[in-house]
């Protein structure tokens, strides 16, 4: 393919659907952060610590979480903590995309998929055009 041909599948991929843009990058940014904090998970107790109320989250929490107990068989224990959800839960979530169910990971691979496309044009653009300039000085 030619370098317009490139150019275009470039930018009308990405540069028409601005709203679809900033709500990926949100997300990108989502990923990133979240990311981080599950490699440093370990290195302190804050996220096994913490708490978050089962209200402010989707209903599976809940679920989730009584299952969980049903599973273990600590229905009648930790009844201070009934009602919250782990916030390690909530971060590896909000990482794989399960928090917005299960078109989170459709969502996910789709924005996987237009990543590497933007990144690969960007990147064969870059090489094509560092390679006319080089020809051009000579």
């Amino acid at each position: 393919m030619s370098y317009k041909t490139w150019r275009l599948i470039h930018k009308y991929s990405f540069s028409h659907l601005r709203w679809f843009m900033v709500f990926t990058s949100v997300i990108l940014i989502i990923i990133t952060i979240t990311g981080i904090i599950l490699i440093h998970e370990h290195d302190t107790t804050f996220f096994s610590r913490t708490r978050v109320p089962a209200y402010l989250l989707p209903d599976r929490y809940q679920h989730k979480l009584d299952n969980m107990r049903r599973s273990q068989g600590v229905t009648t224990q930790f009844s201070k903590d009934r009602d919250t959800v782990p916030l390690s839960w909530l971060i590896y979530d909000l990482h794989s995309g399960e928090i917005f169910g299960k078109y989170g990971w459709v969502y996910y691979d789709i924005l996987s998929v237009a990543l590497l496309v933007y990144t690969g044009t960007g990147i064969y653009m870059f090489l094509y055009l560092t390679r006319k300039k080089g020809r051009k000085k000579k």
